[in-house]
């Protein structure tokens, strides 16, 4: 199908030129194609790989702290984009934090509502909502218990050390399955550059394909590609190394 749009040429008022597309896309000034392309975001799949990675973070562009300056997400994920390809939206998917009471097991009992962690995790949601382009998409965390490094039982008596709660992030898949879908059936963008090296997206990415859309997996050169699971690199277009 061929779309026509006009739009009026710089330098010359009232001037209209058309420019046609074959597939829905902008066309620029110059005749090139330009790709609407949206950002997809596993935030806490890329936080663990990237920001919170021990040998990343010596690398000065991953030396972002993320809860001091969340503005600075969108321009490090929009770096990835090529010139030719126009941002339409960041999709960030994250999990709103954990907010009822439990007990230890010890007996004592954690609210964990008002700890630093949710509060950190509240703000930044917040904060990065209201950057320009992004769209935050929240699931939800789940508790499935606690762990220790030791436990020792005596008699009736059981003592733990280091405890720490088990937490799941529940639904973050599932939404970044839809918009995807609802992306690639709408023809709302040509390409998708996403942001995950988990493989539970491996579907997702094949509809996307299957609609016509090209997926972009982007890699950080410091990370190599030897660590990205084969299956994502098979269902994706591209392999866009920076």
């Amino acid at each position: 199908q061929i779309q026509l749009g006009g739009i009026k040429s710089a330098g010359e008022p009232g001037e209209t030129q058309i420019h046609v597309s074959l597939n829905g896309s902008p066309l620029s000034l110059d005749g090139r194609m330009e790709y609407r392309t949206a950002i997809i975001v596993d935030w806490e799949n890329i936080r663990k790989r990237v920001f919170e990675n021990p040998q990343l973070r010596r690398e000065t562009r991953c030396r972002i702290d993320y809860n001091q300056s969340v503005e600075r997400l969108p321009k490090f994920f929009l770096e990835f984009l090529e010139d030719k390809e126009l941002p339409y939206r960041i999709f960030i998917y994250t999990a709103k934090p954990f907010d009822r009471e439990v007990t230890k097991p010890d007996g004592t009992r954690v609210n964990f509502s008002n700890t630093p962690v949710a509060e950190k995790a509240r703000t930044f949601m917040e904060r990065i909502g209201c950057c320009d382009l992004v769209a935050v998409r929240k699931g939800r965390v789940s508790f499935k218990g606690w762990t220790a490094e030791k436990i020792e039982i005596t008699g009736n008596n059981c003592s733990c050390e280091n405890i720490k709660p088990v937490f799941i992030q529940k639904k973050v898949d599932m939404l970044i399955g839809l918009d995807i879908a609802h992306l690639a059936y709408k023809k709302l963008v040509d390409r998708i550059l996403i942001f995950s090296y988990d493989l539970d997206i491996q579907p997702a990415l094949r509809i996307a394909r299957l609609e016509g859309l090209q997926v972009i997996l982007p890699i950080l050169q410091e990370l190599g590609i030897n660590k990205i699971p084969k299956e994502l690199v098979e269902h994706s277009d591209f392999i866009r190394i920076r």
